[in-house]
């Protein structure tokens, strides 16, 4: 610790933004280490990334609410600090308490996307801890991936010791106790007794055989994920750590609801969260309210996939407004259903200060909303627009997606022609944000072809002419591309990532992203990227076949057939049961608080 100390006084300056390295932030936890068991949540990206990463915000919290326990918190320096570690060969340590990584019991990694894969490598090379699991002795740290990302984490899996499935809420004190219980006790012995637990995948127990992942020893063929059955049980990280350098989303946040029963068929979050788990109107008011007290942040968001469908939004809203207008603290909602859009919330919400507003068409034709199951039509897209208009919004953006099965050029076009009659609403700023399909495991979509990333320039030229009317943002599909690649990937694919992270990391963003470098490490490591391209059919061996969401593989084939007949599937919290799976499977049902 000492030398690091030294490291941050001497050199500290010399790199841009030090205050991302030197901790002691406000609400931020302090513990004497001595005889606890010390992880350290990692988060694969920078700081200000990180930091805003609620998912990692609440472990922080639940796990340093056990008394032996000592949650730490780290991420991946910026370049500059990099070089400087690596150059006077300072290896990657806590913010709390300045304690290399490697002298740790354990290190939990949260992956958010698969573009932070080659960020985790370089962690860990940073942490001077072995990059393969199998690799690694009795004094190195067990290494935990969690996260969204973890239903395929196949490419990457190797470099794990342990993988958490599903909600960090359910299980990981078990997990952890067991772990504490071990320890002393061999790497293996202790890795056998903990894939014994439900929601843990150990990957050294299990190979690859053809495009399957199967047991190898006395473990379970199928991972079945943690659930959280009611939310209301769930931690709010009321005392959230304010951070030294301002994050990207800066703001109090609380989670008013998890899983989304819609079935729009692309969105994976729709299928692996399920399902659905409000928060009560009243834990959420005084949950906010108390947080913004802790904090004094000037906004609060409340987070979920799909905030206006919460059956007490209107409560809560209405709940929040006088302490609102009190302290002139802003209430922001995620991107939005735009047919759950509505003008009451909206004048109560822009109230207070007026933030941009996100609305979600994500297809331009009608009939691409209705195979995608998100029916909704113009009017309603239109209305909505209107209504956020007449509540004082000057600014919106609005969400598309390209390269669905079958799509056609006049599919793409409605696009411009939607943000055309939005422009007539007078809008000081109108952006188009426009993103390549990437099929995700264990959604409908799981079947489909990946559009190569060519088809991005097809999509720029048609809608050349609607520039005129909004900012059209098109995704690079060169990066949706390689993560398409990525999320279908298998352990083949692992070959590739020691390659390329030597070459370049921060895939995620753009001046660090390189093409050719994926594409030199796939050719180098004889990848035929055509066998992650798709399209499949029901009977195609996935390499994420070993890990159940509770959404049944039948189901998904179901809803994907249904796309090609333009068929709707009809939300269950309000209907008949869609047998899914998950409430079978689970035994949890939708929790609605009215």
């Amino acid at each position: 610790m000492d030398n690091i100390l030294k490291f941050l006084s001497e050199d500290g300056l010399k790199v841009q933004k030090p205050a991302r390295y030197i901790g002691y932030e406000y609400n931020s936890i302090y513990k004497d280490p001595a005889g606890k068991f010390r992880i350290a949540l990692a988060f694969p990206d920078i700081y200000e990334i990180g930091m805003s990463h609620y998912g990692l915000e609440i472990l922080y919290h639940l796990l340093n609410s056990m008394e032996n326990v000592y949650a730490e918190r780290v991420y991946l320096p910026w370049v500059d600090m990099i070089e400087l570690m690596e150059e006077r060969k300072i290896p990657l340590f806590t913010l709390e308490t300045k304690t290399p990584l490697k002298f740790l019991d354990a290190i939990g990694i949260s992956l958010e996307y698969e573009l932070a894969y080659t960020n985790v490598l370089k962690l860990l090379e940073l942490s001077q801890i072995p990059l393969r699991a199998a690799d690694r002795n009795e004094s190195d740290p067990l290494i935990i991936g969690g996260g969204p990302v973890v239903y395929n984490l196949e490419p990457i899996s190797q470099a794990f010791d342990i993988i958490f499935i599903g909600d960090g809420e359910k299980n990981l004190e078990k997990l952890i106790s067991l772990l504490i219980e071990s320890k002393g006790e061999k790497r293996l012995e202790r890795l056998k007794e903990v894939s014994k637990l439900n929601g843990i995948y150990v990957p050294i127990f299990y190979e690859q055989n053809g495009k399957k992942i199967v047991p190898i020893n006395n473990v379970p063929k199928i991972i079945r994920r943690n659930i959280i059955e009611d939310l209301e049980e769930g931690l709010i990280p009321i005392k959230k750590i304010l951070p030294n350098v301002e994050s990207i989303h800066d703001r109090a946040v609380v989670e008013i609801s998890r899983g989304c029963t819609r079935g729009c068929r692309f969105c994976q979050a729709g299928y692996i969260y399920r399902p659905v788990r409000e928060r009560s109107a009243k834990n959420v008011i005084n949950s906010a309210i108390n947080m913004i007290e802790e904090t004094g942040y000037e906004e609060i968001s409340l987070l979920s996939l799909s905030a206006m469908d919460h059956s007490s939004i209107v409560k809560i809203v209405e709940g929040l407004l006088p302490f609102s207008k009190q302290f002139r603290v802003s209430i922001s909602v995620p991107s939005t259903r735009v047919d759950a859009f509505n003008v009451e919330i909206a004048s109560n919400i822009a109230s207070v200060r007026k933030t941009g507003i996100t609305l979600a068409p994500e297809a331009g034709s009608q009939l691409m909303r209705n195979k995608i199951n998100k029916n909704i039509s113009f009017e309603e897209i239109y209305e909505s627009a209107l209504n956020a208009r007449n509540a004082g919004w000057n600014r919106i953006k609005l969400y598309f997606m390209v390269g669905f099965p079958d799509e056609k050029e006049n599919d793409i076009r409605e696009i411009g022609e939607l943000l055309k009659e939005i422009k007539k609403l007078r809008f000081k700023n109108i952006t188009a944000s426009i993103n390549l399909l990437v099929p995700k495991p264990h959604s409908a979509f799981q079947f489909a072809k990946l559009q190569s990333y060519e088809y991005v320039d097809f999509v720029s030229e048609v809608l050349k002419p609607y520039k005129k009317y909004a900012r059209i943002d098109i995704s690079d599909g060169k990066k949706s591309f390689i993560e398409g690649i990525l999320s279908r990937g298998d352990r083949k694919i692992f070959e590739v990532l020691l390659r390329k992270y030597k070459k370049s990391f921060f895939d995620d963003w753009n001046e660090f992203f390189s093409f050719e470098d994926w594409n030199n490490a796939f050719l180098e490591s004889g990848i035929n990227l055509k066998e992650y391209q798709g399209p499949y059919d029901f009977n195609s061996d996935f390499p994420w076949d070993h890990i159940d969401s509770g959404v049944t593989k039948a189901y998904l084939w179901s809803e994907y057939q249904k796309y090609f007949k333009s068929e709707s599937s009809l939300d269950c919290r309000w209907n008949s049961c869609t047998y899914c799976g998950v409430c079978q499977i689970y035994k949890v049902k939708n929790i609605v608080k009215k």
